[in-house]
């Protein structure tokens, strides 16, 4: 009985300092990540900026169709799924010109990554993860998104996630990069849908921008005037437009 009990104990032991090594150890993290609560990397009040700044919760820039109209997400819940520790059940509105539609969906961690340490107190990583949203398919334009996102985060001296704003000042810097598509209900006809927070990916004849995301004059009349306009030597366009972007377009 007391070798069966050591033996217990010693398989016990074994689980606990392998868990402790992957948890440390850069490389794969799939096994971690699963003990933490990654909702925050996708929908929060704020972020800590590099320099300790508290600043607003970003919001993603996007693009649909190959005209690069732009298009906009918000989550408005992202719960972690009490079966599935890999799984998030997610709800928010998406918009296009002035049509918005609601949708509910998941995203599903498929990989995890650490990383060498960079920051000193932080461990950074990335997360890749597969989404499927599906807009109501009573509101007119409606249809369905699927596609991979990764995320950047870190894990602070306290062991708390956070979205990966380290960086946040460096030129060119991006995080939750979503390539896919939506998929319409009525005519089954799918256009590229992408989205980033700060920077967009695949979008090139979009983005100008060499540090930052800047808009090409050829596209600025597919929804992006506005946001162009934010720029504007003109005080009281600029603070137009600005308010316009920080404006509850889902509520």
């Amino acid at each position: 009985m007391k070798l069966i009990f050591r033996n217990i104990v010693i398989v016990w032991l074994s689980t606990v300092m392998i868990n402790a090594l992957a948890q440390n150890t850069p490389g794969n993290y799939y096994v971690p990540i699963k003990t933490f609560n990654l909702s925050t990397l996708w929908r929060d009040n704020t972020i800590q900026s590099d320099g300790g700044d508290r600043l607003a919760f970003p919001e993603p820039l996007g693009i649909i169709g190959n005209d690069y109209q732009r298009f906009y997400i918000h989550y408005t819940s992202v719960v972690k799924d009490a079966v599935n520790p890999c799984l998030y059940i997610v709800k928010g509105k998406t918009r296009v010109k002035n049509n918005i539609c609601s949708f509910k969906g998941t995203i599903a961690v498929l990989s995890a990554k650490r990383f060498n340490e960079s920051y000193i107190g932080y461990k950074q990583g990335k997360v890749v993860c597969d989404v499927h949203l599906y807009e109501d398919s009573s509101s007119r334009g409606s249809g369905y998104i699927k596609g991979k996102l990764t995320t950047q985060f870190c894990i602070n001296k306290k062991g708390q996630m956070l979205y990966d704003a380290l960086d946040s000042n460096a030129d060119g810097y991006f995080n939750n990069q979503f390539d896919g598509t939506w998929t319409s209900y009525k005519t089954g006809v799918s256009k590229m849908c992408n989205w980033g927070d700060y920077r967009i990916p695949d979008s090139k004849g979009l983005d100008g921008g060499a540090g930052e995301f800047i808009v090409n004059e050829k596209y600025k009349n597919n929804g992006w005037q506005n946001y162009v306009n934010m720029n504007s030597q003109d005080k009281a366009v600029a603070k137009k437009a600005v308010d316009e972007e920080n404006r509850k377009w889902w509520e």
